[in-house]
């Protein structure tokens, strides 16, 4: 896909069929229209997360999707009593809201409503690895990772395609004993990321990101 029609895609909230304009318009959503996701919906995207790729196909994965108003609230205060007591988190985010940068300036003010009131979203999955036995058993190695963050983008994708916004993060580990709690987890299941979802109140649209020039290396790294 050129350039020239990256910057053409269209820039809006409409659900699309088409795997490259899903993405390419992919964006962190941490803005939420306060209607509900229907639970048919979150079911499909858990389904296409589902159909990634896992070591030995174990399909090492549950997935909680919370969609109770008392448990997101519960969940959305823990995080914003941790982010409360965070002096240098919210100091960083104050700064960064006056950024020159555009981006980083939006960016940064989507953190603060993600931190401070996380509840808003409709919707949060938890992914979590479940009788993890390939690659690795230890679930705290980056490989662990190879066997659950692929259906984790299967899920983000799925949920771009229906027109739902997420974002992915990894706040769970800063609540970990109070989300271990609320969710009533096992304690063989681990949490690897918190993602809100629901019908967004931000656009979709091309993103910025490194030219491929720069990533690229053919055949060797010089």
């Amino acid at each position: 896909m050129s350039n020239q029609t990256v910057r053409a895609l269209p820039v809006g909230r409409d659900p699309t069929n088409d795997i490259w304009q899903a993405m390419f318009t992919q964006r962190a959503i941490r803005y939420w229209q306060p209607e509900k996701v229907p639970r048919e919906l979150l079911e499909l995207v858990v389904e296409a997360a589902a159909k990634a790729p896992s070591g030995s196909n174990l399909q090492p994965w549950m997935f909680v999707v919370v969609d109770d108003d008392a448990q997101r609230n519960a969940i959305g205060a823990a995080l914003r009593r941790v982010y409360e007591a965070a002096e240098p988190l919210k100091n960083l985010i104050a700064a960064g809201e006056k950024s020159d940068d555009k981006t980083q300036r939006l960016m940064l003010k989507g953190a603060r409503a993600f931190f401070s009131q996380l509840e808003k979203a409709p919707a949060l999955i938890v992914p979590c690895l479940y009788h993890l036995a390939s690659p690795v058993t230890d679930t705290s190695t980056l490989l662990a990772g190879s066997s659950i963050y692929l259906a984790v983008q299967n899920l983000l994708l799925a949920a771009r395609a229906l027109g739902l916004g997420t974002v992915m993060t990894t706040a769970h580990n800063l609540i970990a004993p109070a989300l271990r709690d609320i969710l009533n987890l096992p304690g063989d299941a681990t949490p690897v990321a918190l993602i809100p979802i629901g019908f967004p109140d931000a656009n979709f649209g091309p993103t910025v990101r490194k030219d491929v020039t720069e990533i690229l290396r053919w055949n060797r790294w010089q």
